[in-house]
């Protein structure tokens, strides 16, 4: 236009506009300012050069998210790993222990998981203004039928092969999913999103455990201070227990009880109920045992024998503790050690001295416990007692001791032998045990096995049979265990008319997978079950994520979940998705540099 005046001076603009059509004027203004013009007034846009720079400034955005979802996962890491073990109110004792630690976890999980929801909303929201030319290709493709449908398949095609790529997240997922329908379906209403006072293993805290596990396993990272973090803790929690074993009490826990109460005898340390202490460390005794190996292996002296002493302490509490579960915990994940290090000569003789360790420990606590005079009155009848006066652990420290000198002076290829000899004598021997076990339970009352373990798990399968179908599909609702099988059983779930636990009203089978199928049918079982069995299959070649396997499943047979065990599986299983995910991404740049190199 004649009329028009365009000069450049640098990079600023002046633009003086004489023409009088105004119109004209704005369009013109317009395109002048989405493009850039030499002083010939040719066309020097770069849209190359507009797009690199649109790509950092997403880069940038998506690091910088990237680094604060990091720092909030390992916010919440901690505060879940090392806070809620160690949480107490002064002053309550173990009065609504259980409450106070959930509410703890509920509003922790609730604060981080809305942050990381709101910031991914906010990336969304701005990916989606950035990149609006995109919207529009897409939706004029989809402008037709035939692109529709090429589009819906293509998307359905890329969502099978994630969920085969990402099979534990997907299984997770559908376990949680699961949960939520079950709630929606549940006659039980807000009982079955809450959860039972004091249990609060609603659908709600199913959902957290859930997301627990996807921030973990998107944003863990470098997360091993935390782990360590949490190793300390579940030693302080022993330490604790310990103390209270000899009569001392630090932290006030028992005060107002008096000699002669269940609760001297049951409830320890800052966990609550020994059965809660024994779920707690069916999931943190694996990690304390894996960073122990991995800190002999990489010949850490230090930090070795800081671990060693570490796990000994725990395992001496669960001998102590009362619960046949802990019992069991602690053998199983040792077994699995030694049989870990088979092939590895230090690792196995640094478990043979941490079992040393464990013996004398064990003769220790038990002659201190007598001396004190709190044997008879801390020590609940059963196998706590007797392994506490079990004179033969001078024996078995002192074969362990001459097993390891015998072990060092001989050659390697004798060495193996002997390792082999001793586990496949040991599952013998613990085969038969187990069949003595059953031989001696035949002439007895199922019903009464177990602590009247047998009897709860006799109404759970009889409650099942006589659901209807969406009963037995969708169960009950979560935590809804005792509300129907209060309504379908005479009685409900009360065992004891004497006693403790008199007139008590449990609200599990003390069985994980029977509660389960109470409480959320078939599909909640199938979808449980999935998770343990995408677990095993993915990570089999992590050690610890094996014998957590092991630990964790063998004790839901005989126990129940709560705010001390599930949350912490599935934020571990979220640890080890992330570590995962990290050993792929660190394979594939190796591939590319081989590639290039070549």
């Amino acid at each position: 236009h004649r009329d028009m005046c365009i000069a450049c001076s640098g990079s600023s603009w002046i633009l003086p506009m004489y023409s009088t059509n105004s119109q004209f004027n704005i369009q013109f203004y317009n395109f002048v300012k989405s493009k850039r013009f030499d002083r010939r007034g040719r066309n020097a846009y770069n849209s190359s050069s507009y797009e690199a720079v649109a790509q950092r400034r997403r880069a940038g955005m998506e690091n910088r998210r990237e680094e604060f979802l990091k720092t909030v996962c390992q916010i919440y890491m901690a505060a879940v790993l090392v806070v809620l073990p160690l949480y107490y109110i002064p002053g309550n004792g173990y009065d609504k222990l259980g409450d106070s630690k959930y509410y703890l976890y509920r509003n922790i999980s609730l604060i981080c998981m809305g942050i990381c929801l709101v910031v991914q909303i906010i990336v969304v929201v701005k990916s989606c203004l950035m990149e609006k030319h995109r919207r529009i290709e897409q939706r004029c493709l989809m402008e037709n039928c035939a692109s529709v449908g090429m589009y819906i398949r293509k998307t359905g095609e890329k969502m099978i092969v994630w969920c085969r790529e990402h099979i534990v997240v997907t299984a997770v997922c559908l376990y949680g999913a699961c949960a939520v329908v079950s709630a929606l379906c549940s006659p039980y209403g807000s009982t079955a999103w809450t959860g039972e006072r004091e249990w609060y293993m609603g659908a709600v805290t199913i959902c957290l455990m859930v997301g627990g596990f996807l921030l973990a396993a998107n944003y863990s990272g470098q997360c091993s201070r935390i782990l360590y973090l949490g190793e300390a803790a579940s030693v302080t929690v022993a330490l604790i227990g310990l103390l209270q074993k000899l009569g001392y009490d630090p932290l006030g826990l028992l005060k107002g009880y008096i000699v002669g109460d269940w609760e001297y005898t049951h409830m320890l340390t800052t966990l609550g109920n020994n059965n809660w202490l024994s779920g707690y460390y069916s999931v943190m005794f694996p990690l304390s045992l894996a960073l122990f190996c991995k800190a002999v292996e990489e010949e850490r002296r230090g930090s070795s024998i800081l671990l060693g002493v570490s796990n000994t302490l725990v395992v001496i509490l669960l001998f102590l503790q009362g619960s046949d579960g802990g019992v069991m915990v602690a053998s199983v994940a040792l077994w699995m050690c030694f049989w870990s290090s088979r092939k590895k000569t230090k690792l196995w003789e640094a478990m043979l001295f941490l079992l040393t360790g464990v013996c004398a420990g064990m003769l220790l606590w038990g002659k201190g416990m007598q001396s004190l005079g709190t044997f008879d009155i801390l020590l609940q009848d059963g196998i706590a007692k007797r392994l506490a006066a079990w004179q033969g652990w001078i024996l078995l420290a002192a074969v362990c001791l001459l097993f390891c000198g015998v072990h060092h002076v001989l050659p390697e290829k004798k060495k193996r032998m002997l390792r082999i000899g001793v586990l496949y004598g040991s599952l013998v021997l613990a085969a038969g045990t187990v069949i003595w076990y059953i031989l001696k339970q035949q002439g007895s009352n199922f019903a009464e096995w177990g602590n009247s373990r047998g009897r709860l798990w006799q109404m759970a399968w009889q409650g099942f049979c006589q659901g209807d179908l969406r009963q037995k599909l969708l169960g009950s609702g979560p935590d809804c265990f005792s509300g129907y099988l209060g309504q379908v059983l005479p009685g409900g779930t009360v065992l004891f008319d004497k006693g403790y636990f008199a007139d008590s009203i449990f609200t599990n089978a003390h069985n994980e997978w029977l509660t389960t199928l109470i409480n959320m049918g078939v599909l909640g079982v199938l979808a449980y079950a999935a998770v343990f069995f995408t677990v095993f299959r993915k990570y089999r070649g992590n050690f610890m994520t094996i014998m957590l396997f092991f630990t964790y499943g063998l004790h839901s047979l005989i126990s129940f979940q709560q705010v001390l065990n599930a949350p912490f599986l599935f934020l571990l299983l979220g640890v080890c998705e992330a570590g995962k995910t990290q050993e792929k991404l660190y394979r594939t740049d190796t591939d590319e540099e081989s590639i290039e190199i070549a």
